[in-house]
This record gives C-alpha cells, sequence and structure tokens, in this order.
C-alpha cells in the first residue's frame, strides 16, 4: 500500500513538473510574423519601416519580418501559398485588381476584431478612409478582406513652363477660343475635348522643343495600360446620368466595365458609349508616341525626358519624374483627369496563419493615420486617409499630394473577379486591333464584348 501511494506521488510530481515545464515554455514561444509585400514604389520600404517600430513596441515575443517580392512574381507566390496551404506568409500585400482572385483565401477582419477586442485600436477612424476605397480596397462579397495601405490614380502630369508661358497661351486662346489652363485646387476636371485640344497644340500649333514633341503620352500596350487606361474613358461616360440609365449603378465588384447586373456595359448592342470612349482613346493616341508600344513605365520616359507635354501616369511616379536628375526637374505639375482610374493595394491577413491577432496588429499599425502621414512624408507613399490628403502643411511642400482627395469623388474601378486576367489578355488583343488600325472600333468591341460575355458566363457555371 505504501509503495503504491509513493508510485502514485512520483506520478503526480512528474505531471506537475511537465506542466510548468510546458506552461514555461509557452511562456516564452515567441510570434515571427513573416510579411510578403510588392517591392516597388517604396512600399517594401514602408513595411520595414513600420515593422521596425512594432518589433520595438512588441519584442522579442512578437516579431515581424519583412520580404520584398517583385509585382511580376508576387500573385504567383500567393496562389502557391494559399493553394497549398503552406502558411509560408502570413500577411500580404494585394492589389485590389487581385482581391477576386485570391480574396477567398484571406482573412475576414472583422471575425479578428470580434474575438480579440483588446487589441484593436480606438483612435484607428475607419472614416478616415474615402468611401471607394474603402468599397474596393477593403471589401470582397461583404467581407473586410484587408485595410487600404496605399491608394493609386491614373493622374495628369504636365510641364508647367508649357501651359504658363504667355505666348504660348495666347496662341491657345486664338485658336480654340478659351483659355489655357490647367484645373488645380478647386477647379472642375478637364473634358476629353480641352485634354484633346491641349494635346494637338503642344504636338503641332506651336514649336517648343527642338527636334520631335508630342502633346502628351498615353499608354496604350496590352495588358492593364490599355484596361486601366481604356477604364478612364469609358468611366467618363459610364459614371455620367447618360451612362447610369443605362447601365445601372456601378457594382463595386464588377467595376465600370459591367452593367449593374453584370453584363458587358461597353458592347455597342447596348450603347454607343463604348464607341465613344474608344473613338476618345484613339484620338487622343494622334498627339502621342506610338501609345500601343508605351506601357506604364515607357509611357513616363518621354514626358520625363523633355519630350511630351503631358503623361497620363500613377501619382506615385512623382519621385522619379521630378528627382534631381530628372530633365524636368522643377517644370512640372499634376491635375486632374477628366475621369481618372484606381489602382491601389491593401494588407490583408492570410487565412491559414497561426497568428491572427498578431497579424491584425501589425496591418493596423501599418495603415492607422499617424504612419499613413509618416509614410507619406518619409517615402512619399501615397496616401489612403484623407487626413493625409488634405493635410495644409503637406500639401504646401507637395505638389502632387493636392490631386488625390478630389480624384477619389470622380473615378473608374476595374472588376474585382477572378477571371480578370482572361478579361485583360482578350482585352489587350482585340482591341489592339482597333490601335493599328486591323479593326474598326465598333467592330473590336462587339468582337471584345462577345468574349468577355462568353468568360463571365464560364465564371458563373
Amino acid at each position: 500500500m505504501i509503495r503504491k501511494k509513493v508510485f502514485l506521488f512520483i506520478l503526480l510530481l512528474l505531471a506537475v513538473v511537465s506542466f510548468l515545464a510546458f506552461a514555461e515554455g509557452k511562456k516564452e514561444e515567441k510570434v515571427k510574423l513573416k510579411v510578403a509585400i510588392m517591392s516597388a514604389h517604396g512600399m517594401s520600404d514602408s513595411a520595414q519601416a513600420i515593422a521596425e517600430k512594432f518589433n520595438e513596441k512588441y519584442g522579442p515575443g512578437i516579431t515581424v519580418e519583412v520580404t520584398p517580392i517583385g509585382f511580376d512574381i508576387l500573385l504567383d507566390k500567393m496562389l502557391t501559398d494559399f493553394s497549398t496551404h503552406s502558411g509560408t506568409f502570413d500577411v500580404y500585400s494585394v492589389g485590389y485588381h487581385w482581391i477576386g482572385t485570391v480574396g477567398k483565401y484571406l482573412y475576414d477582419l472583422e471575425e479578428i476584431r470580434q474575438k480579440y477586442p483588446d487589441i484593436v485600436d480606438p483612435e484607428y477612424d475607419y472614416e478616415d478612409f474615402p468611401k471607394i476605397l474603402w468599397d474596393t480596397y477593403a471589401t470582397y462579397q461583404g467581407e473586410n478582406i484587408g485595410l487600404p495601405f496605399v491608394d493609386g490614380a491614373l493622374t495628369l502630369f504636365y510641364r508647367k513652363d508649357l501651359t504658363e508661358n504667355p505666348e504660348y497661351k495666347a496662341k491657345f486662346k486664338e485658336k480654340y477660343g478659351y483659355d489655357l489652363k490647367m484645373p488645380g485646387p478647386g477647379d472642375e476636371n478637364l473634358t476629353y475635348q480641352q485634354l484633346y485640344d491641349i494635346s494637338e497644340f503642344f504636338t503641332n500649333g506651336v514649336k517648343w522643343r527642338d527636334g520631335e514633341q508630342f502633346g502628351i503620352s498615353v499608354p496604350a500596350a496590352s495588358g492593364d495600360p490599355l484596361l486601366s487606361t481604356y477604364a478612364c474613358f469609358f468611366g467618363y461616360y459610364r459614371r455620367s446620368p447618360e451612362g447610369i440609365k443605362a447601365f445601372g449603378e456601378v457594382n463595386p465588384d464588377y467595376g465600370d466595365y459591367f452593367t449593374n447586373d453584370g453584363r458587358t456595359a461597353f458592347n455597342p448592342e447596348i450603347s454607343d458609349l463604348g464607341v465613344k470612349a474608344l473613338n476618345d482613346y484613339l484620338n487622343l493616341g494622334k498627339f502621342s508616341p506610338n501609345p500601343i508600344n508605351l506601357d506604364w513605365i515607357t509611357s513616363s520616359e518621354p514626358f520625363r525626358s523633355g519630350i511630351t507635354a503631358m503623361f497620363i501616369g500613377w501619382g506615385g511616379y512623382w519621385p522619379s519624374i521630378n528627382a534631381p536628375d530628372s530633365p524636368v526637374h522643377g517644370k512640372i505639375a499634376v491635375s486632374l483627369m477628366p475621369m481618372p482610374h484606381l489602382g491601389g493595394w491593401n494588407v490583408a491577413i492570410n487565412k491559414d496563419t497561426k497568428y491572427p491577432r498578431e497579424a491584425y496588429m501589425y496591418i493596423q499599425m501599418l495603415t492607422s493615420k499617424d504612419n499613413c502621414k509618416y509614410l507619406f512624408m518619409e517615402f512619399n507613399e501615397t496616401p489612403t486617409r484623407i487626413s493625409t490628403m488634405v493635410d495644409h502643411e503637406l500639401n504646401a511642400d507637395n505638389p502632387d499630394l493636392w490631386v488625390m482627395a478630389p480624384a477619389l469623388e470622380k473615378i473608374s474601378v476595374r472588376p474585382k473577379l477572378s477571371i480578370l486576367p482572361k478579361l485583360e489578355h482578350s482585352m489587350g488583343i482585340i482591341l489592339g486591333k482597333a490601335w493599328t488600325g486591323e479593326s474598326k472600333p465598333r467592330e473590336a468591341l462587339l468582337e471584345c464584348a462577345k468574349e468577355w460575355d462568353s468568360i463571365i458566363k464560364s465564371m458563373k457555371e
């Protein structure tokens, strides 16, 4: 009997020792978050800067490791990680045009907030995000799948030394009957007719440089440049009273290219607005170096080198175009497109993460009001917060900032659909024929709409 009691005591002692050792081990367990951020435009630098702040505040118990990944391979890495459930990264930066492809793999952040209310920052201020950014970057099929991280809107860059030249202004007024004036804060956007006139004028209406000169750089290369730039032209009509009447209100998941009930809106059999928009795009291209060869980078080069008077590009290009070594440094300004187009990124949490609580703490810090302003000041990272966009001191020191808030009041968006790459590929091939003259605009749009409707049908089946 005594031996049995001794034996049970020893077992109990061992159990207690084991439990204490386990508890101590759990206490000392460290969380290391792995974060994958697109490497361009200062995004990964921004993520790293906030990771250092985060690690200082929460380390060594919780730390963040940021891995920069190039745009061309980031989506493939995400899809491999998600489909294999390997949990390679806990957090990703996600282009909003990829949300339809990866949205089902992303955590509903409201679940995390409900489960861990103690980590929710009461000063975060969701209302400080423009509604269109929340609807586009942060929401998919009714769930909050990310937090807005980096804004992006197609912007009109221009040579202020040309548009403000008194001699050129007088000649422009004589030829077109109205003043040459680029919209500034509080002004109405240009119309496409005005943009056409200004582009024509600085192509052949006045000699402003030795050698070849163009009024504008217009990107139309197959892929995202064509898809996004045509959206500027089509969205101009799509969001007009006539467009809303013809197509219904814009569905945030389907974007401007579709009717409210999911049909291809630029189909000439529904309305002629798509043809008007494509003709506007093609006509403006007459005053650009060969648009079909221009992507986002190559279309900025003629402007930066001083060959074109204007350039349609992402606002984030300002630092490189206006850099001290740029031939147009100090000569440029930005204005509003007649209808801008929305780009941009969120930060989202992998559903397979083991650390949803800690991951949310990091993305919340990365996208806070204070850090949005800090990242713009430090890295010129395009802000997603209204408070940063309209900050008086920042606007005084950064002449490219003022366009951001008004651009979001009237802007087109692309589809957030899993079949977006197929739509993009199809448009590149078919509308490319309109640029080369192989197809008339109406014929090209009919062919493209037929193929898009087929792609959409296959998605729904």
